[in-house]
């Protein structure tokens, strides 16, 4: 079979929908099926078109800002030459909607939509400029009610936000992304102590992940000056992509507030040092307002650490071992989580089962049954 993926970023670019992608299209590699990834080259890698083996990329230049508009645009003339070699046209939200399903309606092959995410009105909670709000309301919904033929959605969660969009409940599959663990750490837990300037007995609470307008770590930085007077030897490292760079500055302000010793906030990290700073902790804490998903509270899980996060979106659909649920955008219920995390007052659940295999399996169940086969 031959598959074309429009995505608007893809690896090497950092994120859990980019490490999703990639072992979506390894695995129908592996089962004996072509692929032709079209995505952009703005995450530090020339534009272009690399082949190995049965899968191509090619690499789209886009403007350095507004991306995602650039990106539908300049894509085209690729989607529309791999949708005419492609038997199935696979986009993935936002930006590589509209071009799968012009690329696909233009060769009358059949479509697919990835939905990782649907927030609806919630944009406007969560998205302080309102025009911006307004803007990214409205395109959400235009592209999600494009006619595909199919939809997929990586839980529960999202399938029924997709749903309350008016898309019909029998046109979409709950996939769910197969596992992710942070193996194999750099640096030893005293080595990364040491490196941060905390001591043995400092107890470390950990937060990393993509800096959106959804993932709550300005709620958690606010709550940090009171958890420091709960627990005074409370420390606390952000390891953060500046996918936002009003959410990063707006962090830096916050932290500034708090004596130098106690916060650190660290720019992206390697798998290993990720590794690393994860197993040194005490606890992870996840502040999301929303999740689709869920890689950083399903790697947390993985490590056998303590997680304070809140029932937002798909986490309890994800989310086994010790933790602590607390509500959404709370500083104080963040506070209060992280004082029974230290004092130990935690619930536990059985561990779920997350594979890869299982999940490509799953989409090409979705891919035979569109071709009829």
């Amino acid at each position: 079979m031959k598959i074309c993926l429009i995505a608007e970023s893809y690896p090497p670019a950092l994120g859990g929908v980019e490490f999703a992608l990639q072992q979506i299209v390894e695995g129908l590699i592996a089962k004996g099926n072509e692929v032709w990834v079209v995505t952009s080259s703005w995450q530090r890698h020339p534009p272009g078109v690399e082949k190995k083996g049965s899968l191509r990329i090619s690499r789209i230049y886009v403007l350095p800002f507004f991306k995602r508009i650039w990106f539908i645009l300049f894509s085209f003339p690729s989607v529309l030459r791999a949708a005419r070699w492609a038997d199935i046209v696979q986009g993935s939200t936002f930006a590589g909607g509209p071009p799968a399903f012009l690329g696909a309606w233009l060769s009358r092959k059949r479509k697919v939509l990835l939905v990782h995410e649907v927030y609806g009105c919630r944009w406007f909670q969560f998205e302080r400029n309102p025009l911006r709000a307004l803007f990214y309301f409205v395109t959400e919904r235009i592209i999600v009610r494009l006619p595909f033929d199919h939809y997929v959605a990586p839980s529960q969660y999202s399938k029924d936000s997709l749903c309350s969009l008016g898309v019909r409940e029998s046109k979409v599959s709950v996939i769910y992304h197969g596992d992710s663990k942070l193996e194999n750490p750099a640096l030893t837990n005293d080595q990364v102590r040491n490196q941060l300037g905390f001591g043995k007995d400092d107890f470390i609470f950990v937060s990393f992940g993509r800096a959106g307008v959804t993932k709550g770590f300005e709620c958690f930085a606010e709550a940090m000056a009171e958890i420091s007077k709960e627990i005074p030897r409370a420390r606390f490292v952000l390891i953060l992509s500046g996918y936002d760079r009003r959410i990063w500055s707006r962090l830096e302000k916050k932290i500034s507030t708090l004596p130098a010793d106690v916060c650190k906030l660290v720019p992206p990290l390697s798998r290993e040092m990720l590794a690393s700073y994860v197993s040194a902790a005490d606890c992870i804490v996840i502040p999301s307002l929303s999740e689709g998903f869920g890689f950083s509270a399903l790697e947390a899980c993985n490590a056998n650490k303590v997680v304070v996060l809140t029932d937002a979106g798909s986490l309890r659909e994800i989310v086994f071992g010790r933790h602590i649920f607390v509500a959404p955008g709370s500083a104080a219920a963040i506070v209060e989580g992280c004082k029974k995390a230290y004092a130990g007052e935690v619930e536990e659940s059985a561990p779920k089962l997350f594979e890869w295999g299982r999940t490509v399996s799953q989409y090409c169940v979705v891919y035979d049954r569109l071709l009829g086969k």
